[in-house]
């Protein structure tokens, strides 16, 4: 579907080629995630020379839909300022991203209309708020591989302007090897690759399911391989990341790809090592995490949610109750993978204390990697239509929205990590409450003796099958990453001793378990200033809850604003349960 732009805009530079059959400059813009957050591991990536975490894997796949007679450039602020020159140099501007970098798509936006540029955005948060960009030239929503040649074919009739967008899913294995040429591996901490696209479950506040759909697509075990070809070919060795939304969403599917990624590994004498996000539900699959471990997977994010087995069920994730959820984190530990987890208060079911039971699960699992946040409710997701139904939303302007028929937009105009953003909505406990009890739990598990002691237990508890030899650059970039946690460590008072104890037993254990507790250790390095931002950011945040704020602070102090403004707050609908797709069974 093509829907024409704004009429009023100015328009774009008559420097705009008139078809993209000829030769076109295009500039690819990743806007920067802020330095502390979740995500944004500059501090370790600093630790060993590099600047940045990962090269963006979505522009680097876009240059590959666009017709290659182009001219491309990425320049990732994440890793520097964009260079004027190559401002000037481009045709057309291409940018976009996730919620966190949307204050920098609309800067760039902005800059492009002033100047005359052609811009053209996409990805994630253009499309689920494509009315948020609507000053662009083109937007471009949903996935690439249909909608980047309808704005195409429109550009060759004479109308590049617009909004384009397909109702289907793209397959992906026509999906094209992103242009890996176009970034410079040294500025990188890993790089990303992609196997599949979308989740078969039905997380009420995700929205993966929304953007990529309930029927995971894979792409074939050729076609990946020959992705990991390229970057073998460019020279890249070590840690690539599979950003996939659930690695296992497609179980059937994955593993035949990860059959052949063993052979291509053994014939390769294993170049990489990997990481991925999952269900735990990987967990219950033992060929599945034998496969894993043979290929050399190291780190494995899971979407963990909350211990309290009422609120997964609450919020449609049934799949974390099957088993007990230490239990299944220690079965991955046996197979050499290391766990990463995605934590969430906020949530309707949340009982007062809160924070002792997810302080004590955190430790008990020894996830080192924990990323704890305030509940958001993202655009066009089930959790955000719930909460319009019950009147419960807030705009990002601190207003409380009574008019169930809005369209809601969420803007990211300050805060632009996830983990301290969020509770957007009516509470239904005091959400002082809620925000002193996120704050006890970051203070507590990311204090430098509870981080070091979660190290050090993980690393005595994992069983690593390591076959990757690291290279001459891959060498320098450890003795560079160990020299500079070392000195960091031992300079500063809080970690100085434990430090030492960790190196003392983790080298007792052999030369595996000593490079993963020290790599471990080294991300304290960025966990130790985002904890400082997280706890400054809810100290206003109480401050504003407590005194400047006229929404109501819990769902019991609906009533009495609401019969101010004439209005009568909805009773709270109920949750379905949750049903996945891909493999034909209820969890």
């Amino acid at each position: 579907m093509h829907s024409t732009s704004n009429p009023s805009r100015l328009p774009a530079s008559s420097r705009l080629p008139e078809s993209p059959d000829s030769p076109v400059r295009c500039l690819m813009i990743q806007p920067c995630f802020e330095q502390t957050n979740y995500w944004n591991f500059v501090e370790s990536a600093k630790a060993i020379g590099a600047k940045a975490t990962a090269p963006p894997l979505g522009l680097m796949t876009v240059a590959a839909l666009l017709p290659q007679q182009w001219e491309f450039r990425i320049a990732d602020q994440n890793v520097g300022p964009v260079e004027e020159s190559d401002w000037q140099w481009a045709d057309v501007i291409c940018t976009g991203g996730m919620l966190p970098q949307q204050p920098g798509i609309l800067q760039w936006v902005e800059r492009a209309n002033a100047e005359g540029k052609f811009v053209v955005v996409g990805g994630p948060d253009p499309t689920s708020q494509p009315q948020i960009y609507q000053d662009a030239d083109a937007v471009i929503v949903g996935e690439g591989e249909l909608t980047i040649p309808m704005w195409l074919d429109a550009w060759r009739d004479g109308n590049p302007k617009g909004q384009f967008e397909s109702p289907h899913k793209p397959d992906v294995t026509t999906t094209p090897t992103p242009r890996f040429d176009l970034v410079d591996f040294n500025d990188y901490l890993h790089v990303g690759v992609q196997s599949s696209r979308g989740c078969p479950y039905n997380c009420e506040f995700c929205d993966i399911i929304e953007l990529f759909g309930r029927r995971p697509r894979v792409k074939t075990p050729d076609q990946f391989l020959a992705e990991l070809q390229k970057l073998y070919d460019l020279g890249y060795r070590g840690w690539v990341d599979f950003t996939d939304d659930n690695f296992i969403g497609n179980r059937k599917l994955i593993k035949p790809l990860l059959v052949a990624l063993k052979q291509w590994n053994e014939d390769h004498n294993y170049p990489f090592v990997f990481s991925t996000e999952a269900s735990i539900n990987l967990a219950d699959d033992k060929e599945l995490l034998e496969l894993m471990r043979d290929v050399q997977f190291r780190y494995v994010f899971l979407g963990i949610e909350s211990p309290d087995e009422e609120t997964l069920i609450h919020t449609q994730k049934r799949i974390n109750t099957v088993h007990p959820i230490i239990d299944r984190v220690r079965t991955i530990y046996d197979h050499g993978i290391s766990v990463a987890a995605g934590l969430i208060i906020g949530f309707d079911t949340d009982k007062p204390g809160t924070d002792g039971p997810m302080i004590r699960f955190i430790q008990e699992s020894g996830i080192t990697l924990s990323m704890v946040g305030l509940l958001s409710a993202l655009p066009n997701t089930q959790l955000t239509r719930r909460l319009a139904k019950e009147r419960r939303l807030i705009d990002s302007e601190h207003n409380w929205i009574q008019d169930t028929g809005v369209n809601y937009e969420l803007r990211s105009a300050e805060s632009k990590d996830q983990t301290i953003s969020g509770m957007n909505f009516v509470t239904m406990r005091d959400r002082v409450e809620i925000y002193q009890e996120l704050r006890n739990i970051i203070e507590n598990v990311y204090s430098p003796r509870a981080f070091m002691d979660r190290v050090i237990d993980t690393a005595a508890r994992i069983k690593i099958v390591n076959k990757h030899v690291p290279n001459a650059w891959e060498f320098q970039r450890m003795f560079k990453g160990f020299r500079t946690i070392a000195w960091r460590m031992l300079r500063d008072k809080r970690t100085r001793y434990l430090y030492i104890r960790n190196f003392v037993r983790a080298a007792m254990m052999g030369p595996t378990k000593f490079e993963y507790a020290h790599t471990v250790m080294g991300s304290f390095l960025h966990f130790d200033l985002q904890t400082q931002k997280m706890l400054d950011a809810l100290d206003v945040s109480i401050d504003f809850a407590k005194n400047h704020a006229t929404y109501p602070r819990s769902v019991a102090d609906m009533p009495a604003i609401a019969t101010t403004n004439n209005l009568h707050p909805l009773p709270l609908a109920q949750t379905d349960g949750c049903s996945p797709q891909a493999e034909g069974k209820s969890t």
